[in-house]
């Protein structure tokens, strides 16, 4: 059932960017993807879900004042994520909590995650 749902998803915004047309275009390189690229990322199951947010979590960091503070860097680990052949090992240990201890062994943003976790601007409170 979730891979379906997750096709259906994929599906979907497949057909609203092409629906934008030059507007999606836009959209796709403001994120630093060709139509290429996105369509290639669109055939991986979980492609719909934004899995950087909950890595960048798992590392103590603020999602969202990551997002402000570093747009272009956040943009760069997207383009990154979406575009990784392990989105499903990284979903199941982001799921099962095991993603903190594991992400050096597979993620290609796992550099990015580390120097992130360095700064203190981006932490969440309590940490």
């Amino acid at each position: 059932m979730l891979l379906y749902k997750d096709w259906r998803q994929r599906s979907a915004a497949l057909q609203e960017i092409s629906q934008l047309g030059n507007d999606g275009e836009r959209m796709l390189a403001e994120c630093g993807l060709s139509q290429s690229d996105f369509r290639q990322a669109m055939r991986v199951a979980f492609a719909s879900k934004i899995l950087l947010p909950e890595a960048v979590k798992s590392r103590g960091i603020d999602a969202e004042a990551f997002e402000n503070r570093y747009p272009v860097w956040n943009r760069d680990m997207r383009r990154t994520c979406m575009m990784c052949s392990v989105r499903r090992l990284c979903s199941d240990r982001l799921s099962t909590g095991e993603f903190e201890r594991s992400y050096r062994d597979f993620c290609p943003n796992a550099g990015s995650l580390d120097a992130l976790a360095e700064r203190r601007d981006c932490r969440m409170a309590g940490r």
